[in-house]
């Protein structure tokens, strides 16, 4: 990995200095004019790291190295997740996350029993798929109007395929739409391959004694998969971008919620679905960054 004063500075603004060192030194000025010139040369160099900064969402994903995370606005983290050509928040979207929205649009009342304590780094739940959207297209507004995230970027959420590389799994279900692929890999969990889950590692019904969380539980709570993803088995539901199947009716969610407890519906290969305007209390979502379409 580059060191961070080298990834900071854009190339051309190193060519531009570089220029500016050559001048003076050819035309040895006078002491009073270096001075000057070492002064215009610090407020070029103080200008481009604010470049840098304000840029880091518009270069390319790969410049993410395998582990390492890319923080936001909201303080929400991303890493590059492989096989795919978007970054993958780290763990469901927070009500803190959420509040940033539009606070009033959180259905506290409902929320609150299913959440152990006040904390505000529970998933968001009670969404609908049109709120999931509505998240992401006032973020990408948001990053943008600020310099954020650069015209050919954007938030939005995850397609089952990229979802399905996230738990990884890959490519390994073949083609077909989400409802084709359901349920597909037998006995390939988001934790491995044996039943039961193991304990204190996902966050599931309590009629499984796997975890000590009636609903859901903070973010981060459990181990992260080998692409440093939180919860992809339980705690809430996670909205997908994708239509189920051909009728388009149903839209995918995918990765168990804290009420599940039937061993095929916490398979990695399964895919959960529901109306775009539904609202439960166990369905949620998570986000990517992503070249715009």
């Amino acid at each position: 990995m580059q060191p961070w004063f080298i990834r900071l500075v854009h190339p051309t603004c190193l060519l531009t200095m570089t220029l500016v060192v050559y001048h003076i030194m050819k035309a040895r000025l006078p002491v009073w004019r270096n001075i000057f010139w070492s002064i215009v040369l610090a407020a070029i160099l103080i200008w481009t790291s604010g470049c840098a900064r304000s840029q880091l969402w518009t270069t390319a994903r790969t410049q993410l190295q395998p582990g390492e995370h890319r923080t936001n606005s909201l303080g929400m983290p991303f890493v590059m997740v492989p096989g795919t050509k978007v970054l993958f928040c780290i763990w469901d979207v927070r009500v803190q996350d959420y509040g940033h929205y539009s606070n009033p649009r959180i259905d506290w009342n409902r929320m609150q029993p299913f959440m152990n304590d006040k904390d505000m780094i529970h998933p968001v739940a009670y969404v609908s798929w049109h709120d999931a959207k509505a998240f992401c297209a006032w973020l990408s507004q948001k990053e943008r109007a600020e310099g954020r995230l650069g015209a050919g970027l954007e938030y939005r959420l995850p397609t089952d395929a990229e979802w399905s590389y996230a738990v990884g799994i890959g490519d390994q279900e073949g083609d077909g739409t989400p409802s084709d692929k359901n349920g597909k890999l037998q006995d390939v969990y988001p934790w491995g391959n044996h039943w039961p889950p193991p304990k204190d590692v996902v966050n599931y019904d309590q009629s499984l004694h796997v975890d000590t969380y009636p609903g859901t539980s903070p973010v981060g709570s459990f181990k992260p998969n080998q692409f440093g993803l939180y919860d992809m088995g339980g705690n809430v539901w996670q909205w997908c971008e994708d239509w189920f199947d051909a009728k388009q009716q149903y839209r995918v969610l995918r990765g168990g919620s804290w009420g599940g407890y039937y061993s095929r519906d916490l398979l990695a290969s399964f895919r959960n679905s529901s109306l775009p305007n539904a609202k439960r209390s166990n369905c949620g979502f998570r986000v990517v960054v992503a070249p715009t379409r």
